[in-house]
């Protein structure tokens, strides 16, 4: 890292990313729901929807990242 460069500083209001955790939580438990209808082993169903709410997640927050506002 260079010592000329400048800080990134995360403008994005704690609303917004608590939206993005909200709904990543709800996309996981959805999955956990079907899968659990699919009468599946315990853990197929935790590692679904982990899954859904690491991919659900990480959408959410590119999202943020290129709707970004300057404040």
């Amino acid at each position: 890292m260079s010592t000329d460069s400048t800080r990134q500083v995360c403008h994005h209001p704690a609303r917004d990313i608590s939206i993005v955790n909200l709904a990543s939580g709800v996309v996981s438990l959805g999955t956990a729901v079907t899968t659990m209808a699919l009468e599946v082993s315990p853990l197929v169903t935790l590692t679904s929807s982990g899954g859904a709410f690491i991919a659900a997640i990480s959408a959410g927050l590119n999202v943020l990242n290129h709707v970004r506002r300057d404040a």
